[in-house]
């Protein structure tokens, strides 16, 4: 067992199940600071569509490939020629001495010619002649090649894309005096390695122009996970000193016991069980045993669960799996006892999912996501999580769009806020990981409140004093809220500009209330 220092509010210990973790060295309390670092290392990932743009090599920013210009030494697509990411050792400076065994440029087929994502794990391997103390650290870090053997699928892609891509087309022409200078130990089993390092450990950092990056943290990375983790972490994006871009602050979120595990997540909260845990055992070779992992119902969210599918006759019972640890459960009907398989519920989840990402892709109308809602509502708990993805859409148009601002539909509104912001409250109590989706709902929240504050009951008669009143305490009350779960994003695009938004909402709701003549 280690500790930082004296005054750390965390201590390194181990055990054979987890090896290394991060234990609280007192009692912690939510903003209580965990930790703070520098990047070991970072690098880009490739843009959604790299025929259109790429990040520049050396600030990132997107440049669009049809008439972008070249790093003049590599070629490789750049902002500007005087680009001063383009000289700095920890974006493009050293690489560039190894990309220019290759100092043609092209125009098509971009995505393939320049692969941004081989460009973190060149940088791994460069930090052992850019800063050996660095490199040490990087090679303590996990890489779980023993389940990145040749035949998986993580091996194959990561040799097809980017072992055989930087040693044949850029280390294998390298001079003798270039390799013994840059690389002195280079192999594919080295750059390999470097690939399970990062794809274990590395965390995503969202530019705000559009980009985004990966980034590998010292301490950061011996974190564990948790399906409900009790900190969260932001990175510095502006920074007078260059040396502090990039830098994690690791906040606590909801109050960690002395002695008790510190936790992040390495998944998406608003995920079922089996989609977390599988997307965990694929990229962190780990099977999560949570506390949530470990409810049938999700904490009380009951975001997996399922509508009886009795055949022939359904009751109105609950399907959950009766072991959710287990990848071949069965699940049963609380009531009736009806068992279905696993691969069933997998085959019809997976089915819904590929209508819903459709549905939303398409920008999904009102109509549209209504019809797609009372259709898997037939099959699926109103919590989840499908379901959840669609009311989160709805409520953003509701009170929005014409034709769905009747006070009916701000009723069905409220409603289906205030039962979303429940569920997120249950998942993420700290708002560690869904903060920006939480704003989101009380801010809807509010709007609709306000909305039917002022508008005419159905009998045509004006809302009485005391409901007015009511209804603007808690539009008041959700707007705060909204503005208290944004206080750590402000240094993404995402959460500055949804944080401006609610602002205003709250100039105009002070005005209201000036106006109304009304306390709240």
């Amino acid at each position: 067992m280690g500790q930082e220092n004296a005054e750390s509010p965390y201590e390194v210990r181990s055990s054979g199940e987890l090896g290394r973790y991060l234990a609280a060295a007192r009692d912690l309390s939510p903003d209580d600071l965990v930790l703070t670092e520098r990047p070991l290392v970072f690098g880009p990932k490739a843009m959604p569509d790299p025929e259109a743009s790429v990040p520049c090599v050396g600030c990132y920013k997107p440049v669009y490939t049809d008439v972008g210009e070249r790093c003049p030494k590599c070629g490789w697509p750049v902002c500007s020629g005087y680009c001063p990411g383009l000289k700095d050792p920890r974006h493009h400076g050293v690489e560039c001495h190894i990309l220019s065994a290759r100092p043609d440029c092209v125009l098509n087929d971009m995505a393939n010619y320049y692969r941004h994502d081989a460009l973190l794990p060149l940088r791994c391997a460069l930090l052992q002649t850019v800063d050996p103390d660095k490199w040490k650290k990087l090679l303590e870090m996990q890489s779980h090649m023993e389940c990145r053997i040749p035949g998986t699928e993580a091996y194959d892609e990561a040799n097809e894309f980017i072992v055989e891509y930087l040693m044949n087309h850029f280390i294998a022409k390298l001079d003798n005096d270039t390799k013994k200078k840059y690389l002195p130990e280079i192999s594919a089993a080295l750059i390999h390695r470097m690939c399970g390092i990062i794809a274990t450990n590395a965390l995503e950092i969202r530019l705000p122009e559009g980009a985004e990056l990966l980034a590998l943290y010292t301490n950061t990375c011996i974190m564990e996970h948790s399906c409900i983790p009790n900190t969260k972490h932001t990175f510095t994006q502006t920074a007078k000193n260059k040396d502090e871009l990039y830098k994690i602050t690791v906040k606590v979120a909801i109050p960690i016991e002395k002695g008790y595990h510190i936790s992040t997540m390495y998944s998406h909260a608003l995920w079922g069980t089996q989609a977390r845990r599988q997307h965990l055992k694929d990229t962190k070779y780990f099977a999560c045993r949570c506390q949530r992992c470990s409810d049938p119902t999700e904490l009380g969210t009951f975001l997996s669960a399922m509508k009886c599918l009795g055949d022939g006759y359904a009751c109105d019972g609950i399907h959950l799996p009766e072991d959710p640890l287990d990848d071949e459960t069965e699940w049963a009907c609380n009531k009736c006892r009806i068992k279905i398989d696993n691969s069933q519920v997998n085959m019809l989840i997976s089915q819904m999912g590929e209508e819903v990402d459709n549905v939303q892709m398409m920008g999904g109308s009102p109509i549209m996501l209504e019809n797609l809602l009372c259709r898997l509502s037939t099959y699926l708990h109103p919590n989840h999580y499908h379901l959840y993805s669609i009311k989160h859409s709805l409520v953003q148009l509701y009170g929005r769009q014409p034709g769905y601002t009747t006070q009916e539909i701000l009723d069905k509104k409220i409603k289906m806020c205030r039962d979303l912001i429940n569920i997120t409250k249950k998942l993420d109590p700290g708002n560690a990981r869904l903060s920006l989706y939480n704003a989101v709902l009380q801010h809807e929240l509010h709007s609709a409140l306000v909305m039917k504050s002022q508008k005419a009951n159905i009998d045509g008669t004006q809302v009485k004093d005391e409901n007015l009143k009511s209804l603007l305490v808690e539009a008041k009350a959700a707007l705060n809220v909204a503005l208290s779960a944004l206080k750590d994003d402000l240094e993404e695009t995402s959460g500055k500009k949804l944080y401006e938004v609610i602002l205003k909402s709250k100039m105009e709701f002070e005005r209201l209330c000036q106006k109304k003549n009304v306390t709240c």
